[in-house]
């Protein structure tokens, strides 16, 4: 959760790491101009920042202020690029990649850990009544069209292929696919190479 201006510029600085903007704002810029669906998909994550930051000190009326300026921007974009990201659901390093290949991207998990990675098509949700939301740990990719709902559990270091549908817990270090997602086999260091294509970058 962001609180300070200090972990909001940490925050930022690890997604911008993972969208291939570190230290490069005038591809950043020149991205926006050019309509590049990876920089407007980084600026909707810098809106979602700030605007967590915002409303975690909305205490103050000039943050609860700015929390409505930067809401507002970030809802907007997301409409036009059918993101949806719940306020404080991501940790740092949240990538979101192919847009335009097959749909938008809708989170509602209860909580999402570091480093992150979903591509077009992925959807995180509830399955029932109540807060029926899946908890995803950190290193965590998922493929295009990739789902998962429900009171489930996702380990650290977990691949979900693509179109998989995830409905029962999985442990660590596995890549799971299929309908319903199944194990296929331990996810291992050579294995990377799959994950760095859809998360880690």
């Amino acid at each position: 959760m962001i609180k300070t201006k200090q972990e909001l510029h940490f925050y930022i600085q690890e997604d911008a790491k993972r969208n291939g903007y570190y230290n490069h704002k005038i591809a950043y810029r020149a991205g926006l101009l050019g309509g590049s669906e990876n920089a407007y998909a980084f600026k909707y994550l810098k809106l979602l920042r700030h605007a967590e930051y915002h409303y975690n000190n909305r205490s103050n009326l000039l943050h609860k202020l700015f929390f409505y300026y930067y809401e507002v921007r970030r809802r907007r974009l997301g409409f036009k690029l059918r993101i949806s990201i719940h306020l404080n659901e991501c940790g740092y390093g949240l990538r979101i990649l192919h847009l335009s290949g097959g749909g938008g991207v809708r989170l509602g998990a209860k909580s999402i850990g570091n480093y992150c990675g979903f591509n077009a098509g992925c959807l995180i949700g509830t399955n029932g009544p109540g807060d029926t939301r899946p908890v995803i740990g950190d290193y965590v990719a998922f493929g295009p069209g990739a789902k998962a709902f429900g009171h489930i559990t996702i380990g650290n270091n977990v691949f979900v292929a693509p179109n998989a549908v995830v409905t029962k817990d999985v442990g660590e270090n596995s890549i799971v696919g299929g309908v319903p997602a199944k194990f296929i086999k331990e996810k291992r260091l050579e294995d990377n190479e799959v994950f760095l294509m859809y998360g880690k970058k």
